[in-house]
């Protein structure tokens, strides 16, 4: 057993919630005995079993999209033994050591998914539980396909002392992630059936809150003041860019409020093989500005920059901002933008730990010239 990998220990987190639910196919009795054989690393382990030659639902998302070549491939990849009955396990691109996250496929047995995250503190639900419950009642109700929660429980003290995950099973999408010469097409088609979506549901409209407000100038000041090398474009001035942002973060207008995804970009988005495009991952979901979402769209797009400088409200959501009286769209996105840098520091600091901090440096002066853009 390689207890480092992360892909094995979630086969092993997988292999105990298969044992509690009636959702997923369980070897038990006698068959759980005979532990099947994995080929795996430290993201991703896929049965022996399983090939990858073959069209199964979902293939489509174990493809790497440049190549188009199976990331199936078991190479150098060690074996291992487990009792779980998934036919692929992937471990979370963000997980850390203390939070484990993974989501299990079962595309041979049952077209379903298990959906894992482990929590920080055995009475604290992680953000699945709440976004399970906004994706339970989404369905039908938005243009996107919305994968149908089958169940969702709680597992704990089996492997790690007091350590619980909370988990969900939900029916696999059929379809593969969007390919690299799809992506500008893709992002206009998302941004539209977003408005399609808020239009359905309804909008409020609400002031910013101070402590919203008072995070975002404490945390852009600190990025104009000490800011990571290479972060701000050379024709900008930090501290004009910040008397900016403060005069927008001052604006008493209200900002658009609804049922927001959390995070919609091109990296949550499947084309399925009906030509619609399924929306996964709602363990962000929950009631926020809906800017929030545009932006998160706008920074998984090949070209952010040239999206920002033609955007302009959906259609469907002109009505409720001229009437509600609210902050002009491109100002919202902006006021999102700033929201969002309120965590820079932390985002840019793990970046650095992982080796990625010329990466994190470059979102962060995509970043910044998305708000000189956006702001008056």
């Amino acid at each position: 057993m390689h207890a480092a990998s992360d892909a094995v220990r979630s086969l092993e987190w997988a292999a105990v919630i298969e044992r509690t639910t009636e959702s997923l196919p369980s070897a038990r009795g006698v068959a759980r005995l005979r532990r099947r054989h994995f080929f795996h690393d430290n993201r991703i382990a896929f049965s022996v079993r399983l090939d990858p030659a073959t069209p199964f639902p979902s293939s489509g998302v174990f493809v790497d999209q440049r190549t188009g070549a199976s990331v199936l491939v078991a190479g150098d990849r060690p074996p291992v033994r487990s009792a779980a009955v998934a036919d692929v396990v992937l471990a979370g691109a963000m997980r850390t050591a203390e939070q484990l996250r993974f989501r299990a496929f079962y595309v041979t047995e049952m077209h379903r998914t298990l959906v894992v995250q482990q929590r920080f503190a055995p009475g604290t639900p992680t953000p699945l539980v709440a976004g399970s419950a906004h994706q339970r009642a989404l369905a039908g109700r938005t243009p996107f396909a919305v994968p149908r929660v089958l169940e969702s429980g709680l597992a704990g003290q089996g492997l790690s002392g007091d350590a619980v995950v909370d988990w969900l099973v939900e029916e696999a999408v059929d379809g593969a992630a969007v390919r690299p010469e799809d992506a500008e097409d893709t992002v206009h088609e998302l941004l539209a059936l977003l408005g399609e979506t808020w239009q359905r549901l309804g909008v409020t409209h609400e002031p910013l809150g101070g402590e919203q407000r008072s995070r975002a100038l404490a945390a852009f000041s600190s990025l104009a003041d000490a800011p990571p090398r290479d972060s701000w474009p050379g024709d900008l001035d930090p501290h004009g860019v910040l008397l900016r942002a403060r005069a927008l973060l001052d604006d008493a207008r209200p900002l658009t409020v609804g049922l927001s995804h959390g995070d919609p970009g091109l990296g949550n988005v499947l084309r399925t093989t009906g030509g619609r495009l399924a929306l996964v991952d709602w363990e962000d979901a929950g009631y926020r500005p809906l800017a929030h979402d545009v932006l998160k769209v706008l920074m998984s797009a090949p070209d952010p920059l040239a999206l920002v400088a033609a955007l302009e409200a959906p259609a469907s959501l002109r009505p409720a901002l001229t009437s509600a009286g609210a902050v002009p769209w491109r100002l919202q996105v902006a006021v999102a933008l700033l929201l969002f840098l309120s965590g820079w520091r932390n985002r840019y600091f793990r970046a650095v730990k992982r080796g990625s901090g010329r990466v994190a440096s470059r979102r962060i002066h995509t970043m910044l010239a998305m708000l000189d853009d956006l702001l008056p």
